[in-house]
């Protein structure tokens, strides 16, 4: 019985959590990666998360490689990318985190539905709600996977207060 309780009391946090502290939890989410490498440069892309892990793609200028899931309290997806035409320039970072936080303040928020990251020469920049493109990581940085800097402000009350 406790266990369909709590299964409830989750399903309602995630109906009302445009303005909860929690993720939305079991809510469709997409994120995307775009090569703008300059000089027609392939970008290599590997995402996965604890659960998946998706093929090695390679994007040529102006592709994409995107992706669905649920959100879920465990949900982790981190990618390596690397630069063409040698692939010796490599970043790795976190595509999604499921808090509300890296949602609505690194990601474009529930509105869209996606967190899109672009590949640029001089880095990696994410779309934000607020910022529109905004440059996360340079090439050559590995990130850890938890506890990642975020550049851009993570809540209204961080952007707000700037």
């Amino acid at each position: 019985m406790g266990k369909y309780l709590l299964c409830f009391f989750l399903i309602l946090i995630s109906f009302d959590s445009i303005n909860s502290i929690m993720p939305p939890l079991f809510r469709k989410f997409n994120v995307e990666i775009v090569n703008l490498l300059g000089f027609n440069k392939k970008l290599k892309v590997h995402c996965k998360s604890g659960s998946h892990d998706f093929p090695i793609t390679y994007l040529n200028n102006g592709e994409k490689f995107q992706f669905q899931f649920t959100i879920l309290l465990t949900t982790l997806y981190w990618c390596n990318l690397w630069q063409g035409p040698n692939y010796e320039h490599h970043v790795v970072f976190d595509a999604f985190r499921p808090d509300k936080d890296f949602i609505d303040g690194t990601c474009t928020g529930m509105e869209r539905n996606v967190c899109s990251w672009i590949a640029e020469e001089d880095g990696i920049y994410v779309i934000t709600k607020h910022f529109g493109e905004y440059f996360m990581y340079i090439w050559d940085w590995n990130a850890p996977s938890i506890n990642i800097p975020v550049g851009a402000p993570a809540s209204e009350y961080e952007f707000n207060n700037l």
